[in-house]
């Protein structure tokens, strides 16, 4: 859920500061000066996935900056001192090849973090002198202080890499964080373990590389729903040490996600002492999963998975998920003869259980469950009662 929340409030962040910017805009004739400070206040807040949004928004206008700033880039800048970096930021996403070049040479000269996003949007430029001119200056500002910064960018930086133009730099920052500056691997382990989901995200996947099962155990510490399906990934891959994986697969097997349990139970059916595991899965609320454990189970020789079901409902101290793996169970492998085992669940306190008791009985035996509907009607919970329509 938090990673939802933070998607709705990056979207919802980046539409209003494209309101505000086109406000500003409005404003510029009658006040130039007053409206670069708004703008400067704007961009320098501003997060990375606002200022990718921001961009999107301008490269599809067919409009210019040229009417309302001018083409005197120079003039335009030195007029407003120390909000000239948000001008020539703002300059970068012109429609004019001409003034985004400007734009991102002034912005070469700046040391002030916020010009960075800036000026990797522009690494993919399709004018040959904007790209030259930016690559120069990310390049000019991968030392040694900057690994923080470049952390919080990564989710854009990742964009990037996917873009021709921009893969080759994008790749030097990776390099730099994981083996070139010192703080960079500090860098990422903050990162990985900050409230930004995004940064966390990215952060993980380049540490992975490095640290496979560090990565993994903090994307499920997290809990976030994407990045637990992201660890399953890289904990369950068939070029994972062995040793690694086992040592990860427990913290994935009690997962309430069944894909994910599905998941690392394929991938202990690949060592050699996955029987345990597999017996254990047998009882697993999800049909898919029990259905893989059994057949893994019959490539180890055993066939006797209806009878592990058959003595489950007999334990007293049989947990409300094994006694719903077990009723779940039998209706895959059960008999008719296993109506009786069914009946005793039919009334027990728990709705989940219930339904499964009246589920099971109404495939294996649905004589004995049609001469039961009167007490199926009876049931308060309609979870259970929507079974009425099973029998029929």
């Amino acid at each position: 859920m938090r990673w939802k929340h933070d998607e709705w409030a990056q979207r919802w962040n980046a539409e209003r500061l494209i309101i505000a910017v086109d406000e500003v805009l409005r404003s510029w004739d009658q006040d130039p000066v007053r409206a670069a400070g708004r703008l400067s206040g704007l961009l320098r807040v501003a997060t990375p996935r606002a200022v990718v949004v921001l961009e999107g928004a301008y490269r599809g206008r067919r409009r210019s900056l040229v009417p309302m700033l001018g083409t005197d880039v120079g003039a335009l800048t030195e007029d407003h001192g120390s909000d000239a970096g948000a001008v020539a930021a703002l300059l970068t996403f012109d429609r004019s090849g001409y003034l985004r070049e400007a734009g991102v040479r002034w912005l070469a000269t700046s040391n002030e973090p916020f010009t960075l996003p800036f000026l990797l949007l522009r690494l993919n430029d399709p004018v040959d002198p904007v790209r030259q001119q930016a690559t120069a200056a990310v390049h000019a500002r991968l030392t040694v202080g900057h690994a923080t910064l470049l952390v919080q960018l990564l989710p854009l930086i990742e964009g990037l890499g996917a873009r021709r133009r921009a893969g080759p730099i994008v790749r030097t920052i990776g390099e730099l964080l994981i083996d070139g500056d010192p703080a960079g691997r500090a860098a990422l382990w903050a990162g990985a373990r900050g409230d930004d989901t995004a940064v966390a995200a990215s952060c993980l996947r380049m540490l992975a590389t490095i640290e496979p099962a560090a990565s993994v155990e903090q994307a499920v510490a997290t809990g976030d729903p994407a990045l637990r399906h992201w660890a399953t990934g890289v904990a369950t891959a068939r070029s994972l040490d062995p040793a690694v994986q086992r040592r990860l697969l427990p913290l994935l097997e009690p997962d309430p996600n069944p894909r994910i349990r599905w998941k690392a139970l394929r991938a202990r059916t690949h060592h050699p002492d996955g029987e345990p595991h597999l017996r254990r899965a047998l009882l697993d609320p999800d049909a898919r999963v029990r259905y893989l454990a059994r057949a893994g189970l019959r490539a180890l020789g055993h066939t006797d998975s209806a009878a592990l079901y058959r003595t489950t409902l007999t334990h007293a101290d049989a947990t409300r998920d094994t006694i719903i793996g077990a009723l779940a169970g039998l209706a895959d492998m059960g008999t008719r003869d296993d109506a009786a085992r069914l009946v005793a669940f039919l009334d027990h306190p728990n709705v989940r259980i219930r339904s499964e008791a009246w589920r099971a009985l109404a495939t294996l035996d649905p004589q004995t469950f049609t001469a039961r509907a009167g007490q199926l009607r009876a049931d308060p919970s309609g979870k259970v009662r929507r079974h009425l329509s099973t029998g029929r």
